[in-house]
């Protein structure tokens, strides 16, 4: 597997360098204290394990003064952004699946409600505290993004493609793609995941929208965001072959 963004090579050590922090930031968000933290990829496991203790109301009532604080802002930022968009945007390209396989799975962990999909879903990110599908194509996300303060509340309501400017690149063959919108309505941006057959595999563009007033530092840690979840949501699809 290899990742790229803004065609640099993102290293083994960069992506670990980056959960460290996201890891120790969750800890701190759910009220618990982290040991030393060598391998972030076993503790993200230990925090899939608290927050599948929790049902989705015990989750949204503990992070609920964070939510709404971070509703007020996204609320404003949305407004006075307009239609105006920044664009976080990773690239990943895998080995030994094909771009079928791909969005069978990523659109089976989006929107098919199950104990394991879950797991799956808490465990691609320190940052992801919900996943939880509504539906046949609408998903509730509570996470937070990027580097921000605060955990954030949206639903992506998918094949809904209202407002997006992320174009649709024909020479990829499928698409995972959405508007994100408040529990209000209010669009706040939206994805579009693309996808390709390789000779050897395949290769994922990845795309999320957020409002233009949206800190340049959010964005950028957004894409590590991006590349901690889809390569582990592939690699996960990959083993189940």
């Amino acid at each position: 597997m290899k990742i790229y963004i803004g065609g640099k090579y993102i290293t083994n050590d960069q992506l670990t360098q980056w959960k460290r922090k996201r890891v120790k930031k969750a800890f701190k968000t759910l009220g618990y204290k982290s040991s030393e933290i060598n391998n972030p990829n076993a503790m993200i496991e230990q925090l899939a394990n608290i927050k599948m203790n929790y049902s989705y109301l015990e989750m949204y009532n503990k992070l609920k003064p964070k939510l709404k604080l971070s509703e007020i802002i996204m609320r404003m930022g949305a407004v006075l952004s307009g239609n105006r968009r920044k664009f976080s945007q990773t690239e990943i390209y895998v080995e030994g699946i094909t771009a079928k396989e791909a969005i069978k799975g990523i659109d089976d962990l989006m929107l098919n409600p199950s104990e394991e999909n879950n797991r799956v879903n808490l465990s691609a990110c320190p940052d992801h505290y919900a996943l939880r599908p509504l539906g046949e194509s609408k998903l509730e996300v509570i996470e937070t993004t990027g580097n921000s303060p605060v955990p954030v509340q949206f639903f992506i309501v998918f094949e809904d493609e209202t407002g997006l400017q992320t174009p649709r690149d024909h020479s990829y063959a499928y698409q995972s793609a959405g508007v994100a919108r408040m529990k209000e309505g209010i669009i706040i941006g939206g994805v579009r995941h693309q996808i390709k057959d390789t000779e050897t595999g395949i290769k994922m563009k990845l795309s999320v929208e957020f409002p233009a007033l949206a800190p340049t530092s959010i964005i950028k840690s957004h894409q590590m965001h991006l590349a901690s979840e889809f390569s582990y949501w592939l690699q996960w699809i990959k083993d189940q072959k």
